[in-house]
Parts: C-alpha cells; sequence; structure tokens
C-alpha cells in the first residue's frame, strides 16, 4: 500500500477522522514491535506470512490506552495498516516514547518493547507432523532476562521458548533443542545467550571484540 491509498483509506474511516500523523506513526511502529505477541494467541492453522484481521485483546488494549484512541479505532485502523505493519523489519531499539508507553500501559498487560523470540513459527523438523501441516508453535514458556545493549546498557526483557506438540522439540531463541541435542539457526541472531537469563545484543559484543583487537 502506497502513501495515497493509505490516507485515502483513513478519510473513508469517520472514527480516524481526527487522527494526527505522529499517533499514525507511533501506532504503526508499537503494533511492528508486537508482531510476535500478535501472532501468538491466533489459531494454528494462522499463516505467519499475513498479518491476523483480529488483534489480541492485550495489543488493542495497549495500543488503545498509549495512544488515547477508543478499541473501535485501533480496530478499524488496524484493518487499514495491518499488512503495512506485517511487511516491517522489527527495530532492534525502541525510542524513549515507545519505552514510556510500555512501561506505564503494557507491562501490567504483560507486554514489553523487547521479547526475544525465537526466529521460525512454526516446527522445521521434516519429519513432524506439524511441519508438514505448516501448524504454528503454540505451547510456550516465557523467563524475565537481562539483555546487555550497546547504546542504552542493561535493559530488562523477556525470553520466550516455543514447543512443537508433535515432535516436542524445544525452539530457544538462538537454537532448538531435541532429544537433548542442539542446534543452532543458520542466521546470526541480534541477541547472543551468554546464560540462562542474560543476552549480549550482538553490537555489543562485536564492540568487544574490537577493542580486544587494538587493547
Amino acid at each position: 500500500m502506497d502513501v495515497g491509498h493509505l490516507f485515502n483509506a483513513i478519510k473513508k474511516q469517520p472514527s480516524l477522522a481526527c487522527i494526527t500523523y505522529v499517533d499514525l506513526a507511533s501506532f504503526i511502529r508499537r503494533a511492528s514491535l508486537l508482531k510476535n505477541d500478535i501472532l501468538q494467541p491466533q489459531p494454528q492453522r494462522i499463516s505467519v506470512s499475513h498479518a491476523p484481521d483480529v488483534l489480541p485483546d492485550s495489543v488493542t488494549t495497549f495500543l488503545a490506552t498509549s495512544l488515547d484512541m477508543s478499541s473501535d479505532t485501533v480496530d478499524n485502523l488496524w484493518y487499514i495498516v495491518k499488512d503495512l505493519v506485517w511487511e516491517l523489519p522489527m527495530s532492534a531499539e525502541t525510542s524513549t516514547e515507545d519505552e514510556v508507553a510500555f512501561k506505564i500501559h503494557g507491562h501490567k498487560l504483560g507486554l514489553v518493547e523487547r521479547t526475544l523470540y525465537p526466529p521460525v513459527k512454526t516446527c522445521t523438523n521434516p519429519d513432524c507432523t506439524a511441519w508438514q501441516h505448516g501448524t504454528l508453535l503454540k505451547k510456550e514458556e516465557q523467563r524475565r532476562i537481562v539483555v546487555f545493549t550497546h547504546s542504552e546498557g542493561a535493559k530488562p526483557a523477556w525470553t520466550v521458548h516455543l514447543k512443537c506438540r508433535e515432535c516436542n522439540t524445544n525452539y530457544q531463541f538462538n537454537y532448538s533443542v531435541k532429544d537433548q541435542f542442539r542446534t543452532y539457526y543458520s542466521s546470526i541472531p541480534q541477541h547472543i545467550q551468554v546464560s540462562d537469563h542474560q543476552f549480549v545484543e550482538l553490537n555489543l559484543a562485536m564492540h568487544w571484540m574490537d577493542l580486544m583487537q587494538i587493547a
């Protein structure tokens, strides 16, 4: 969707007539930060490549309270911008404004600005019936963690493990575990796990390596 179509669609909705550009940008940015939280409560057979039609109640409430909108306004705006939100990459950093919004309105709903999910949303075991059907990983375990960042210091966060109900593979942020065998993902993660409850941002780890080479 281009900018012209976006604003034309907004103009056609009476409840969105007074929305400001700042609020629109904040809505899109915060919804993008919550894509994993939006996807996780959805039905198992939903496609991970398309935005869901309906937001979870917690996300609707957070967007409504943090942006001073009604729930109906949030629903109408989501219907218009959902595909745009789904196409946007998730930012590794959040603005100060967003951090305050999550602290005031999100934490009590179980939503935080930094949650580390596995990079896969469906089972990757080719021998598993869940992989064959492409069903979402639904069984989850949450842990409180500390993320050490390059620009913001130590930040509180959550990490989420997803478990396949069929083959019992446990998908964590950096790797998966099956039958006590750990398999790391092929892509380079933006955060590196250094202990059960501590992660280091990739930029910070690279900075440490640079300092060691010139020391």
